[in-house]
């Protein structure tokens, strides 16, 4: 999945166009800017300019800080220098054309409302240069999973900034989830000995199993309400 990915953003920088990689801020928008940084160094994509914003980017010091403490994280912030990351350019407006070719990493994942990647979707879709390359889970509700449904040719409407604009550009999605499985989670809290583990994600369904299953495996857990306070 990489190795297209890679590929299909060589094709759309070759024909001129850019490309919009819309990242969940923690840990995902880390990961590409490794992943960017190392395939411009095999030569494997060719120089141009890679503009980052969004919340992602406000982690980057607290990712990197994580990484010098714990050797269960491996990240340096030195990696924006390598790669050249830039700030968006001032001058873009919503439904307009990009005024500068290149890729642009930023958030939100799901391409939600009045986000950086919501608003630049709204300037890109209708040049056929261009690529929307979707690189995490994007949830059917939302317009990154609105996006993804539709097909070339069809219009899509941007709502929030009053933009209807045709399907032109390239929309992908990759299978490059960070999730672990349910067995490899039992697994790690069992390697860690925690002492409470708090769940904190998922659909009552899957917190009632993992509940059960850390109870069955003697490990304290804590499935917390909302508005309550705990003392963990």
């Amino acid at each position: 999945e990489i190795v297209q990915l890679l590929l299909d953003i060589r094709k759309c920088l070759k024909r001129g166009g850019s490309v919009l990689l819309p990242v969940f801020a923690l840990g995902r928008m880390q990961e590409m800017l490794v992943l960017l940084d190392e395939a411009r160094r095999k030569k494997a994509l060719p120089p141009t300019p890679v503009f980052c914003s969004g919340l992602g980017m406000d982690l980057v010091n607290h990712i990197h800080q994580i990484s010098q403490n714990f050797n269960r994280v491996n990240f340096s912030r030195k990696v924006l220098r390598s790669l050249g990351a830039q700030p968006l350019p001032r001058r873009i407006q919503a439904g307009e054309p990009l005024p500068m070719q290149g890729i642009y990493l930023v958030s939100s994942g799901m391409m939600v409302e009045n986000t950086p990647s919501y608003m630049l979707a709204s300037s890109m879709l209708e040049d056929d240069r261009n690529g929307i390359f979707f690189v995490g889970y994007c949830d059917p509700n939302t317009p990154g999973g609105q996006l993804l449904e539709c097909q070339p040719g069809d219009e899509f409407l941007f709502e929030e900034v009053d933009i209807l604009a045709q399907i032109r550009a390239s929309i992908k999605k990759y299978d490059l989830s960070g999730h672990a499985d349910r067995e490899e989670l039992l697994a790690f809290a069992q390697s860690v000995s925690p002492r409470k583990i708090v769940l904190h994600h998922g659909d009552p369904e899957a917190r009632a199993w993992f509940s059960s299953e850390f109870e069955k495996l003697n490990l304290p857990v804590l499935d917390p309400e909302p508005l309550i306070e705990y003392e963990v």
